[in-house]
């Protein structure tokens, strides 16, 4: 049994998660493809490579955490739902009509891949409602279509793209943190902290539906408004991942589950927790890399 969720015992996990954030981010300022060392002319780069691990590693994380609590489904996350592979597929067929180049115009299109994808999956777990021993099976088999069906797509324009925008879409797709302009960053970091915000705000309703959705229907849950914003949140957040970082399939799985052995399973502290451990991840694996 978890210890009781109060306010000081939030507080306290969160100020605790957040110092190891704040000391992997230091780490990594001091670490380059030398090892370690305290350039001072390319901290700038350093830094908005190392905030950028932290963005794109808390939105995952904080995904990852709504989805497996959404779909009361412990594989559920980003990659294994397709929902990458979609934002990996809107921001592909935004490159192969050279729409956009490397910029907001790739957020927007890998977004609203994301959300085709989520779209999608809400629609065959719709239709599936009334035979919730099966849900699970369903949410992970609509994934692996989704994923399927979406890389098929991706290598069709990998192969029909000129070679300048070939290799352009390769390193995208690799899923790497890089060294971004200063507006990626700062959209980046806008969209995610309001993408969290979404998932934190229904992360009470959250837990209720592992009861069931019945269930959390007669205890006052927003059915609706509970999955809109869950669904929307987690779209946002993995389209704006995708598209700056490439699509890492890693850290929206672990980092929720390694958070709820420390913590207990109550979502209203274990979605913002998994955000700021999520973050902590990828700057310290972002570090080792290098």
């Amino acid at each position: 049994m978890s210890a009781p969720l109060t306010p000081r015992r939030r507080v306290a996990v969160l100020a605790g998660l957040g110092g190891m954030l704040i000391i992997s981010m230091v780490l990594g300022l001091c670490i380059g493809p030398d090892g370690a060392s305290l350039d001072l002319e390319i901290m700038p780069l350093r830094a908005g490579r190392v905030a950028l691990a932290a963005i794109v590693g808390a939105g995952l994380a904080a995904t990852g955490a709504a989805l497996q609590a959404l779909l009361r489904n412990p594989l559920a996350d980003p990659y294994v739902l397709g929902v990458s592979g979609g934002a990996a597929m809107g921001g592909a067929l935004a490159l192969s009509i050279g729409a956009v180049g490397l910029g907001l115009g790739l957020h927007v299109s890998a977004a609203l891949g994301a959300l085709a994808a989520t779209a999608l999956l809400a629609w065959f777990l719709a239709r599936d409602r009334g035979r919730s021993s099966t849900r699970g099976e369903t949410a992970l088999l609509v994934g692996v279509t989704v994923n399927a069906f979406s890389w098929a797509l991706v290598a069709v324009v990998r192969a029909a793209l000129p070679a300048d925008r070939t290799q352009i879409l390769s390193v995208w797709l690799v899923g790497s943190v890089g060294y971004p302009e200063t507006r990626d960053l700062m959209v980046a970091a806008v969209v995610t902290a309001l993408g969290i915000g979404a998932l934190v705000a229904v992360a009470g309703d959250l837990s209720l539906l592992r009861a069931g959705e019945d269930e959390a229907a007669r205890l006052g849950v927003n059915l609706k408004r509970a999955r809109l914003l869950a669904y929307g949140g987690a779209s946002a957040l993995v389209g704006v991942a995708v598209s700056t970082s490439g699509v890492i399939g890693f850290i929206g799985l672990i980092a929720p589950h390694a958070v709820r052995l420390l913590v207990g399973r109550d979502d209203r502290l274990v979605v913002p927790a998994a955000a700021v451990f999520g973050g902590v991840c990828l700057v310290l694996f972002d570090a080792a890399a290098r």
